[in-house]
């Protein structure tokens, strides 16, 4: 069953303004592999459309961990859906950064809500 950040805002001003997300995956689990789908989303002031910016499914061998870095132009509000199959023993986390690599928002997988089904891409 998959997760979601929800809607989360970047502010348009300045230096407060998220330009990057970094999604990092750990299979904590000794010897069973986990199979990791993510789905990140932008969307514009309208907040009606999602648009896709990135759709990843890989498999993480265990005792193993990736991060994976998305650039969140013209993004007024973001979102991650994140799932994981296989190894029970999964960590996925959300952060965004601002242009000179500070962490302004951080979304711990104990924060993330679920919901019943990914979003369709077309």
């Amino acid at each position: 069953m998959p997760y979601t950040t929800g809607l989360l805002f970047n502010s348009p001003n300045g230096s407060d303004r998220a330009t990057q997300l970094i999604v990092t995956c750990l299979n904590d689990s000794l010897n069973i592999p986990a199979n990791i789908e993510l789905q990140v989303f932008r969307w514009d002031t309208s907040q009606t459309t999602r648009i896709p910016i990135g759709h990843d499914l890989f498999q993480l061998t265990p005792q193993a961990s990736r991060t994976l870095l998305y650039t969140l132009n013209t993004a007024d509000y973001f979102e991650v859906q994140s799932d994981y199959f296989s190894a029970t023993s999964t960590v996925i986390q959300v952060f965004s950064l601002d242009s000179t690599g500070n962490i302004l928002q951080r979304v711990l997988q104990s924060e993330m809500v679920w919901v019943d089904r990914f979003t369709n891409i077309p």
